[in-house]
């Protein structure tokens, strides 16, 4: 509690000396899990947040604030600067507890701290945003470095992730995760609906066959009018489908099913759905969540600033 008063009044004080926007958001979700084997249920409460501060001078907005926050205390924080900006070419410098990677290969804020330099590329319709993270693991490496790198082009987004560049050693590798993305819609020019199909791969080059692919997912998404949803497989063994629809206005509507590819029980399927609706300034959420024997009904109040 202290440590997020500390924050805010640090966020007031520097609005009143300086021209900044401020935007951010929370969140409160009270839940109960029933434990249908015991006849048990659980009540809690939880809650979080963010605030993103921008400060601006003479020649635009070049410095900035975030604070991301969960209950009472501060889970990162981190300062930034441009350095250099034009239309083609950017550099920026993040300063703090800096969350990176992709699916399946990332590190949160809660990691420590590091210090990341953040150049983006544009030219047409290429876009290529690289980000250098340099940190102190501790132990017997010294210093340590991620590597961060999303291509946007037509119709493709490529993301990688190299993790502990330096402590991975003359000899090995570090581990890389790989997001990519693919605008069918667009690819195939299909008007008034969109269609997307992705890939998110976690590899560890130091193995071989199959075990260099501890994690991978593939599933292709679509939206049409009020229907929204899509469809994986995620290896080895998930299969998995989620749909939205909003034909209930101001109701928005979510459901969901997982379950393995080798099906031979109930007890192996995962189902859920959600109620979503908006109240002046705030957002609401009932949901239901079951794998057998936990079932887990919430609902979620948020607010956008």
């Amino acid at each position: 509690m202290k440590k997020l008063l500390v924050v805010l009044l640090a966020l007031v004080t520097v609005a009143a000396f300086a021209a900044v926007s401020i935007s951010g958001s929370a969140w409160a979700e009270l839940s109960v899990k029933f434990d249908t084997s015991t006849g048990t249920a659980t009540p809690t409460i939880d809650s979080g947040g963010s605030v993103w501060l921008v400060l601006s001078g003479d020649t635009g907005e070049k410095t900035g604030f975030s604070v991301s926050f969960s209950g009472f205390g501060v889970s990162s924080a981190y300062v930034w600067e441009k350095i250099y900006t034009s239309d083609a070419f950017s550099v920026k410098y993040r300063l703090g507890t800096l969350s990176r990677g992709t699916t399946y290969v990332k590190k949160s804020g809660k990691s420590g701290g590091a210090f990341a330099l953040d150049f983006a590329i544009a030219s047409g319709d290429v876009k290529d945003d690289l980000s250098l993270f340099v940190y102190f693991p501790g132990g017997s490496t010294l210093v340590d470095a991620d590597v961060y790198n999303k291509l946007s082009f037509t119709f493709v987004t490529l993301t990688a992730f190299a993790s502990g560049v330096v402590s991975a050693g003359a000899g090995s590798f570090p581990l890389i995760g790989l997001d990519a993305t693919i605008d069918l819609a667009k690819a195939l020019s299909i008007e008034n609906a969109s269609l997307s199909g992705y890939a998110n791969l976690g590899i560890d080059p130091n193995q071989t066959g199959m075990a260099m692919l501890p994690n991978y997912k593939f599933g292709v998404s679509f939206g049409i009018d009020k229907l929204s949803g899509e469809a994986y497989f995620e290896g080895p063994k998930t299969i998995g489908a989620s749909f939205k629809t909003t034909v209930l206005l101001p109701v928005t509507l979510e459901a969901y099913v997982k379950l393995p590819t080798t099906l031979t029980r109930f007890a192996d399927i995962s189902l859920g759905a959600y109620a979503t609706w908006t109240s002046e300034l705030l957002t609401h959420k009932v949901s239901i969540d079951f794998k057998q024997p936990t079932a887990t009904v919430a609902w979620k109040v948020s607010v956008g600033f």
